[in-house]
């Protein structure tokens, strides 16, 4: 480009008032103009991919409105890898806050279910202990795949559980994808530190798993 603006500078001191059809002819071939508009093609191509809606097929398979639910049906709880239907004989009815409709029931487990899910947990941290950072890392990427994948569908069980709208809960969505691909750094933060406090002598600290956690997080969060 900086050539055939040079050559046209050039002809208009060499001529003023008239340009030769070859020189023309070879700012076209220089400045490549087909070459741009592929680019500019793939690019324009690559955008509309990405912003390309889900499949209605897709959309259809979970709730997307505050319709009443026909037969809701009961959580159940998640031991060894499998959901787990609950033999509580007390349950808490969940409803959707904009309409007041039944959406679930969620049970008051029972002191055995919750042994069992502390035995479960208790199972897989050995394993887990053992493995290496670099497989772990590639779990949480294939959980942020996960989250993406199912933008939609998380922002609609939030809106029916906690009746925000709609865009919203798109947000809520994206702030745990934040915190999961945060995760993603682990082989950094758990490489330990040394600091050295004398001469001779020196601290260092190291990153262990911690075991088995219980956590009671806020709905509003």
């Amino acid at each position: 480009m900086a050539a055939c603006r040079a050559l046209r500078r050039l002809q208009t001191l060499a001529a003023p008032r008239s340009s030769p059809p070859h020189a023309a002819l070879l700012c076209t071939r220089m400045s490549s103009p087909v070459s741009r508009n592929n680019v500019a093609a793939r690019r324009l191509h690559a955008t509309a991919q990405h912003l390309m809606p889900a499949p209605p097929a897709a959309a259809q398979s979970y709730p997307m409105s505050h319709e009443p639910i026909q037969s809701p049906s009961n959580t159940p709880n998640f031991l060894d890898n499998k959901f787990v239907a609950s033999q509580a004989s007390e349950w808490i009815d969940l409803h959707d806050p904009a309409t007041n409709n039944l959406v679930t029931r969620v049970p008051q487990s029972t002191d055995a279910e919750l042994k069992a899910a502390v035995d479960s947990a208790e199972k897989a941290f050995r394993p887990w202990r053992e493995t290496s950072l670099l497989h772990r890392q590639q779990i949480m990427f294939k959980y942020t795949h996960l989250i993406r994948e199912n933008w939609d569908r998380l922002a609609a069980s939030i809106t029916l559980e906690q009746g925000k709208t709609f865009g919203d809960a798109r947000g809520d969505v994206l702030r745990g994808l934040q915190v999961a691909e945060n995760a993603c750094g682990i082989t950094s933060q758990m490489t330990g530190e040394v600091l050295q406090v004398a001469k001779d002598m020196e601290t260092r600290s190291y990153r262990e798993p911690l075991g088995i956690v219980a956590a009671i997080c806020p709905f509003s969060e």
